[in-house]
């Protein structure tokens, strides 16, 4: 049985509650300081944060003082205070020394309140804003802690992970007003997803915050990007506490935007295809020629749908083409059609710029960049009409390396397919089983090269493949599909 650390958390919590009081043995102080608003408009969370279960010791030398003065200079509008001792060496001496030492940013008491009383305790060492994780806390008791909070004239910050927290948090919101919390970290195994916040984003209401897992710039962007409200940020400004001001700036300066958009969809999709389909992939149907293809395609249950614009490819489409299909699977499935990717292998060609053209123009969702690397323009920008992903051709464990090394918040999922020397995609051939393995140690696997409808369940079964991409496998000829082969495909890969 894999170990539970937040079971083992609240168990200690309780053990402490009862052995030293709600205070765990620290003088009671009177509040003088005033309340401030917590994330009333777009800002950023810095956190005083010691250490994890995760990542062991981060900054156990902070000073708590000094460090909120320098998350108040970086420009954040809040600090969050971790005030759990065991597992994260915080203590409520620290909530009293950052409120002191930021006079203007709201202050958040982050930790595992399990009782009403807490949140009193809060508000006396000079809180703003409490935590009140839904997960923990029974229905009764979550309401009562937020409706204590908002009386006291704090703000319930409400962190969600699952759909019965979602329950929770609508009996919340229903009785008071709160900021709503979506952990990329799942608090069980500390495993970090930042498409978890993407896919929750539309359900939590207007005061909305990302929390966990950024660690550069960039990553704190995405969560700005995909509409959130806050990000909270720990270890990375914890740990080199010079590089808060370009957290805070990325955050600030960026805004909700297509890229953002296509990863939401791209999570949304998933939660409802492990709701139909549970363990089933994501499954992207590549090198549509023609709508006939392309509706059959939708009709059998594709998320996604390829469109190569590559001149060497017997798959290859135009912009015309493309266009035109996608307009007439648009009209016929309306927000059910497929996300529609276009694939790109030959950096600087004319075609290139074609499907740059329709992703602008909002008829291409996301453009697929294989084998050819993602453009320092794009990596770069700050606001962009798509999405857009890499696809790597992995022949050897250094690529897998590579892989890992480059993954983060900002770009959240890679797709990897088999390498063929001087062949781009729609070979048939597979990837090394234990190249698959290799990259699903660490990375959420989005797989092709090879998948077929004789081979799916079997491949599913043994690597859990989050997305599935194929091409040549359905067809009974270069570009033209197969009917007969994809109905027993979605067969094989949904039944």
């Amino acid at each position: 049985m894999s170990r539970d650390i937040l079971a083992e958390i609240i168990e200690k919590r309780r053990v402490d509650l009862a052995r030293l009081g709600t205070c765990f043995g620290f003088e009671r102080p009177e509040r003088t300081r005033p309340l401030h608003p917590f994330i009333a408009a777009p800002g950023t969370i810095l956190e005083v944060k010691r250490s994890s279960p995760s990542k062991g010791n981060i900054a156990m030398g902070l000073d708590p003082s000094e460090t909120a003065r320098t998350y108040a200079e970086a420009g954040t509008s809040a600090i969050s205070v971790l005030t759990e001792s065991n597992y994260f060496h915080g203590s409520l001496a620290d909530l009293v020394k950052v409120a002191n030492a930021a006079p203007n940013c709201a202050i958040l008491r982050k930790d595992f309140l399990l009782i009403p009383e807490e949140i009193d305790v809060a508000y006396d060492f000079g809180a703003d804003a409490v935590l009140l994780i839904a997960r923990i806390l029974s229905d009764e008791t979550l309401l009562q802690m937020a409706k204590r909070t908002c009386k006291l004239g704090m703000t319930p910050f409400v962190e969600v992970r699952t759909d019965d927290d979602l329950r929770k948090l609508a009996l919340v919101q229903k009785n008071v007003e709160c900021v709503a919390g979506v952990n990329a970290r799942d608090l069980r195994n500390f495993h970090i997803d930042p498409l978890i916040p993407a896919a929750f984003r539309e359900k939590l209401g207007p005061r909305a915050v990302f929390e966990s897992g950024v660690q550069v710039p960039a990553d704190a962007a995405f969560a700005r990007r995909l509409g959130f409200t806050g990000v909270l940020i720990g270890e990375a400004a914890a740990k080199n506490q010079k590089c808060a001001k370009d957290l805070v700036h990325a955050f600030v300066s960026a805004s909700p935007d297509g890229y953002g958009k296509f990863w939401k969809r791209i999570a949304e999709k998933r939660e409802q295809v492990c709701e139909k389909f549970p363990g089933k992939p994501l499954v992207k149907i590549c090198g549509i020629t023609n709508s006939e293809d392309a509706i059959l395609a939708a009709e059998s249950g594709a998320d996604l749908l390829g469109f190569v614009f590559f001149s060497k490819s017997p798959r290859k489409t135009t912009a015309e083409e493309a266009k035109k299909i996608i307009a007439e699977v648009k009209a016929k499935f309306a927000e059910n059609a497929p996300l529609c990717v276009g694939v790109l292998a030959d950096r600087g060609s004319e075609e290139e710029s074609a499907a740059l053209k329709l992703a602008r123009e909002g008829i291409l969702d996301a453009i697929q960049f294989h084998g050819c690397g993602i453009p320092e323009n794009l990596r770069n920008a700050n606001s962009l009409d798509f999405g857009y992903y890499e696809a790597l051709r992995v022949k050897s464990n250094e690529d897998v390396s590579a892989l890992t090394q480059n993954s983060c918040h900002s770009l959240p999922r890679t797709l990897i397919d088999a390498y063929v020397p001087n062949e781009i995609g729609g070979t048939g051939k597979r990837i090394a089983s234990e190249l698959v393995d290799y990259v699903r140690k660490n990375n959420a696997l989005w797989m092709a090269g090879g998948i077929s409808p004789e081979n799916v369940s079997e491949i599913v079964t043994r690597f859990s493949p989050e997305l599935i991409d194929l091409s040549s496998a359905l067809e009974e000829a270069p570009g033209k599909k197969s009917a007969e082969k994809m109905r027993k495909f979605f067969a094989q890969v949904r039944g």
